[in-house]
Order: C-alpha cells, then structure tokens, then sequence
C-alpha cells in the first residue's frame, strides 16, 4: 500500500471509532499494523469536512469496484506466491513446535530491516524457512532489504519448496532460541537502554537535572548511552582522541552507516589532505552489508566509551567545567 493509502486509512479508522478499529487490525498482519498505527499517531483532530469528503470517496470506490485486480507483473510477489503454501507453512510450524513458533510470531512484529539485519549472516536455506513463515507483506518488505545475491538464493531456496531437513530445522529452532537469549537489563543498564530510546534534547535535560542530585550517576550513565553517532557533539579534543584509537577499517564501515554530521565533525579535526583521503575512500567502498556496518559501529561506539570511561574523552559539558 502506498503512502498515500497508508494515510487515507488511518484517517477512516479513526473515523469509525476504536470497536471498529480493533475488529480490523484483527486482519491485518504485523507490519499493516505498524504502518497504519504510525499513520494514526502521526494525524492531528480530524476536520469534519475531511472525514466527510473521505467516507464518501470511499463509498464511490465501492460503488463502483466490479472485482479484484492481481499485479501479475511483480516477480516478487508471484514467487511468494508459489512457495508460501499454506500446507507446507502448516507442516512446518507443526514440526518447529510450540516455542518456535512463538518465536516466528514475536518475529514478524519487528521491523523487516530489522529482521534482514537478524538474517542476512543466515545460510538461504534457513532464511528461506524463516520467510516462508511470516507474513506475505513483511516477507516481501524483509526480500526487498536483503543484499541482492543474499536475496536472490533465498528465492531460489523458496521456490524449490523443498521440505526442510530435520538439521536445518534444528538449526531454525537454535536460532529462533537466541533471538530471546538475551535478559532484560536492570538497573543502570536499564536506565542507559532508556536514556537510549529518548530524544537527544530530552536525555541531555534528563541528565543535567540528575547531575544536581547524583553526578558521578549521571556521568556513569553518560558513558553507558555514548554511541559512535554522538561524536558529532563531542569537543574537538574528545574527537582526536577517538581519531588516535580507532581502526582506519573500522571507522570507515562505520562512516558509510551513519549521517553526514558523524564525516563533517571528524574531519573538521583533521587535515585538509586526510579529510579528503576519507572522503574518497568512503565514495569507492561500495555498498556493504548491513551487519558489517552494525558490527563496525558497535565496536567505534565500544572504543568511545572505553575512553570516556579513562577520562581521555570530555563531553561538552565537562569540558565547560575544567
């Protein structure tokens, strides 16, 4: 669905009322969910005369639609078609078990990106599995973000629709397992993994409030929550110091995932030469895949809170105090 249907939507939802809203998103799949509720939250109070103009497009719409259209031309969609039978689907969810499928279902409300990220490091045979069982949308949405080669040999694997052997199923389970392996964080982990889901401007309110009732608290969580997209705001002596202690490989995955504000704030402390060399390098990389870059920034953001933690990086607002 486009944008702009994806909109018209949301708005005739609200419209309807919350009974009516809740008896649909019964038949939506995860990420039509998602996209509508974003949708929703996203509109200001209704005007009248908008909702009236809609609910009567749409009863022109239905006036005149005499049946179903099939968009017969994507290759995407017709292979999905061809490999996500509900048997084979059935057969499989029956043979993962109770907790597999758990875990497929807890699957599909995540982002398709998200899910690609998860994937792509995965044989295609097993990725094949996985996408069998999602739903059609977030399947197509999670192909569309693969790698290209990663993607094509997961077709393929889809459309030979062979059964999976009992060791490609216990590797699906295996993996389906460590999804969930992780433990929630408690205590100032907790906080730092908050502190993380929060606007910029509010964790900086947050912690110079906490900084009057616990200091050495809110600098430990300062620490916690540094991530390598904060060298942007760090002083220029914080940024040569990450400079001197970081990998030229490793910076440079991590560069080719992250805005221009992270590039223009390095190499505003380098040289004129240097700062041209990187920006050379970045333009002939190439494309890389998305858990090279997301490896490659979790170790730059691991190398800035080491140094925090030492002292060798000041954040701006400790620099203004020394």
């Amino acid at each position: 669905m486009s944008q702009a249907g994806i909109e018209k939507s949301a708005v005739l939802l609200l419209a309807l009322g919350e009974e009516a809203t809740a008896a649909v998103f019964r038949f939506l799949s995860p990420l039509e969910v998602s996209r509508l509720g974003s949708a929703m939250r996203e509109l200001e109070v209704l005007p009248r005369g908008r909702v009236g103009a809609l609910l009567r497009a749409y009863a022109a719409e239905a006036a005149e639609q005499t049946g179903f259209a099939a968009d017969t031309g994507r290759f995407l969609d017709q292979t999905l078609k061809l490999a996500l039978s509900p048997e084979r689907a059935q057969a499989m969810l029956q043979r993962l078990g109770a907790t597999g499928a758990q875990a497929l279902e807890k699957l599909a409300w995540r982002e398709p990106a998200e899910i690609a990220g998860l994937l792509e490091a995965q044989p295609p045979q097993l990725i094949a599995a996985v996408i069998s069982q999602l739903p059609r949308d977030v399947a197509a949405a999670v192909l569309e973000v693969l790698p290209g080669e990663t993607r094509a040999n997961t077709l393929q694997s889809l459309a030979r629709s062979e059964a999976p052997t009992p060791d490609m199923l216990r590797d699906l389970d295996d993996w389906l397992a460590s999804l969930d392996s992780t433990t929630s964080p408690q205590g100032e982990a907790a906080v730092a993994s908050l502190l993380g889901q929060m606007s910029e401007g509010s964790v900086e309110a947050a912690l110079s409030q906490l900084d009057q009732n616990d200091a050495d608290l809110a600098a430990r969580l300062r620490v916690r929550n540094l991530a390598f997209e904060d060298l942007a705001r760090l002083p220029e002596a914080s940024r040569k110091a990450f400079l001197r202690n970081i990998g030229a490989r490793t910076l440079l995955h991590a560069l080719k995932g992250s805005d221009g504000r992270v590039l223009d704030a390095l190499t505003a402390v380098m040289s004129s030469t240097a700062a041209q060399r990187m920006r050379d390098e970045l333009d002939t990389l190439g494309a890389l895949p998305v858990t090279a870059i997301q490896a490659a920034q979790d170790d730059a953001g691991a190398t800035l809170r080491r140094l925090a933690a030492e002292g060798a990086i000041l954040f701006p607002e400790e620099e203004e105090a020394v």
